[in-house]
């Protein structure tokens, strides 16, 4: 079940399918193979949502003639389409797209789900609420025991630091590694929780999260001793927080390269309790929903 969008031109516009392509190439991600979809997936966020080529109408369509409103309008045979049961900062990053993409190229939406009755410009935030109602409805209407419920406003704010991780990585240089923020569930409860990882005490900046994963490499007699040590928050704070600081991002922390060579030993040395791989279990985004069943 996907929340579709049918783009058209105006009648006198010289734009072509091709132009269009190239837009959706330039400024998204690259066709597939087949040359006929755009299938965009943010590697950071983990959002998707894709763009097709539909240049086979239904046969029923062709017979239907086309109301008064539709006469200064051409089918450019382009659709969008993003599933529901999905967080909703799936629709906050898609929508902005498709209003850039519609302005870009002076395009008009036909949107079946909104009860169009003629090709328009709509908003990003109208096409999120209009999505978002049906993304609540069905994430409510399919929810189970094992369905993966966090609030709304916790994963928007993961999204938003996750969609600018690559511009903090760019600000800070090579010199830093930041995390993403990582969406885990504790496999005892179910629980939607949050994740970062520091590796080998390198610069470093990180999310607050629930959860953190150090990654250790180091020489022991003579061998070299690799492993993974889970803390929760309240241990991380208790052995590290001296050593960083508040990065200018709201709720990320950044440790300096002279703080991190200075705790080599504490880092190395450090103990858990938690096994990783039997307390958590990594989930994509899309597996999240916002909305769940009254008890």
């Amino acid at each position: 079940m996907s929340y579709d969008l049918f783009f058209y031109k105006r009648k006198d516009s010289n734009l072509t399918t091709n132009q269009i392509g190239e837009y959706l190439s330039n400024n998204l991600t690259t066709i597939n193979e087949n040359g006929s979809q755009w299938f965009f997936v943010n590697e950071d966020t983990e959002v998707y949502y894709s763009f097709e080529i539909n240049d086979e109408p239904d046969e029923e369509d062709e017979k239907e003639e086309l109301p008064d409103s539709f006469l200064d309008f051409v089918n450019t045979n382009i659709v969008f389409s993003l599933n529901f049961m999905r967080p909703s900062f799936f629709g906050k990053e898609a929508f902005d797209f498709v209003e850039k993409f519609i302005n870009d190229l002076d395009l008009f939406v036909l949107n079946p789900q909104g009860g169009d009755d003629a090709p328009s410009k709509p908003t990003s935030k109208y096409l999120f609420e209009n999505w978002n109602k049906t993304n609540i409805w069905a994430s409510i209407e399919h929810f189970d025991k094992q369905s993966l419920f966090y609030p709304i406003d916790k994963s928007n704010n993961v999204w938003e630091y996750n969609y600018k991780r690559q511009q903090i990585q760019n600000e800070v240089g090579g010199e830093y590694f930041v995390s993403k923020n990582f969406f885990f569930k504790e496999i005892v409860t179910n629980k939607v929780v949050t994740l970062s990882m520091w590796t080998e005490h390198i610069p470093n900046i990180l999310p607050k999260t629930d959860y953190y994963l150090l990654g250790r490499k180091y020489r022991k007699l003579f061998t070299t001793v690799e492993e993974m040590v889970l803390l929760t928050k309240e241990e991380f704070n208790s052995i590290f927080s001296s050593y960083f600081e508040p990065y200018t991002v709201t709720d990320t922390i950044i440790i300096h390269p002279h703080k991190a060579a200075s705790i080599e030993k504490v880092f190395n040395s450090v103990k858990s309790n938690l096994n990783f791989k039997e307390h958590l279990k990594r989930i994509t985004a899309d597996s999240i929903t916002n909305a769940m069943k009254d008890n």
